[in-house]
């Protein structure tokens, strides 16, 4: 029996097939609208707003979903929610003809990730047993990726006949899709709270990275204060240092990838073209992210998450050049390039940054401290959303991408500068205060 036999097996074979319709759907709108956007006339200010409104409406209502899976317990039914908003927006998107409006719903479409993540991670922990919840997170990735890229790929050959405005026909079709398959998910066989994803680092892992929001309560202004607090004093500076180099991470990467497919529209690619590129970033991170989780086997590594950190600046660097210097069709080319190591870098922060951070969370501080890890993260995103429409319009999308890479680029160095300088720390989590 192969491996990934013995995967499907212990997850009760197809039950969890509902996350690639699910994700097929999410991802296809998340390349659909940048595009439907510039071809209802918009530009890259609009685009941005769609994506800081899409930031702000997930941020404002994550809290709200996960404390109603605390209190209720329910997991099937949010989960079927989540893909009734995903064929509602669809809907609305496919007889949106202005750009407010489909900025509008967007926003609305944010819920499908505010809902469905902390059902989804619960259910994992609810309903596998505790020695197959690593062979869970693994398998769900698997099947976000295939999700995405079936979602994707579908999008290709929609675009080369039909117009990218009638996609959400197929988001809409996926979404129905992932409501019939949610038939077959598990009963949870007791009922958690979401302070159990904490239990090890790879549900830590897992959660952040189908959404990198975790508030496991509120987080109050002690909250901001103490991490402020934390920062001052040289032995309690690592999780300061982590917070400061994910914010740095997110704003770069919404600075980044908000105008990146206006810059490509612009260079004059097709929309097929611009989610081939997609497709390619997708599968980049998806193949480094299975080799890093099969290679790693918890071994966590600052100086690994500082030079991918460095490789990222090197491709965001590298855009801003020939976003200078050549806007033409040769930007499918270097695109490629850009994407490979942007995509191959990002699964190796995520992981050894994330695992950081499991390692220095003080036991009984966790809640407060993840609630500010998630609102300097949700700031990050709104903030570098926002902002890149008005640097790539008013001062062009070099400029953009160039801020991008130095952010970037502090990232590394904060973790250079922290861990080097004050011993080795990767193998002592920072003890509890109190």
């Amino acid at each position: 029996m192969s491996k990934a036999t013995e995967v499907l097996k212990s997850l009760g074979g197809s039950s969890w097939l509902s996350l690639i319709p699910f994700y097929a759907a999410t991802q296809g709108v998340s390349v659909y609208i940048p595009l439907a956007i510039i071809k209802l006339g918009g530009g890259v200010i609009d685009v941005s707003f769609a994506a800081a409104a899409y930031n702000l409406a997930l941020i404002s209502t994550v809290p709200l979903w996960g404390y109603l899976c605390d209190v209720t317990g329910l997991r099937k039914s949010l989960i079927y929610l989540a893909s009734l908003v995903s064929f509602l927006c669809s809907v609305a998107f496919y007889f949106s003809n202005s750009v407010a409006f489909l900025i509008l719903i967007f926003s609305a479409y944010s819920q499908t990730a505010a809902i469905f993540a902390p059902a989804f991670n619960l259910l994992i922990l609810e309903t596998l047993p505790k020695k197959s919840w690593e062979r869970g997170y693994t398998t769900s990735n698997l099947y976000m990726f295939i999700g995405q890229i079936i979602g994707m790929v579908a999008g290709v050959v929609w675009t080369i006949f039909f117009s990218v405005t009638t996609y959400p026909l197929l988001s809409a079709v996926f979404s129905i899709a992932a409501i019939l398959t949610a038939l077959t998910l598990p009963k949870p066989k007791i009922l958690l709270e979401r302070r159990s994803i904490l239990w090890s680092a790879q549900g830590l892992l897992h959660k952040l990275t189908h959404l990198p929001l975790i508030f496991i309560r509120r987080p109050h202004l002690t909250d901001f204060k103490s991490v402020a607090a934390m920062g001052k004093r040289s032995l309690t500076r690592e999780i300061p240092m982590i917070f400061a180099a994910t914010f740095l991470f997110m704003l770069s990467a919404n600075l980044f990838f908000t105008p990146y497919t206006p810059y490509l529209k612009q260079a004059g690619l097709s929309d097929s073209q611009i989610i081939l590129l997609n497709i390619y970033i997708v599968a980049a991170n998806a193949v480094t992210l299975h080799f890093l989780l099969k290679k790693s086997r918890g071994r966590v590594s600052y100086s690994a998450a500082s030079k991918a950190l460095m490789a990222r600046a090197i491709g965001m660097l590298l855009g801003a050049v020939f976003a200078a210097f050549m806007i033409d069709e040769r930007s499918f080319y270097t695109t490629i390039l850009i994407y490979t190591l942007l995509g191959s870098a990002y699964a190796t922060i995520n992981i050894n940054l994330t695992s950081l951070l499991f390692k220095a969370l003080p036991v009984g501080k966790q809640g407060g401290l993840l609630g500010v890890f998630s609102s300097l993260n949700g700031a990050a995103s709104l903030i570098g959303a926002l902002a890149s429409g008005y640097i790539a319009y008013y001062l062009g999308y070099a400029a953009a991408f160039f801020a991008a890479a130095i952010l970037v680029f502090l990232a590394s160095v904060l973790l250079e500068v922290h861990y080097k300088g004050y011993g080795r720390r990767l193998l002592n989590p920072l003890p509890s205060e109190g």
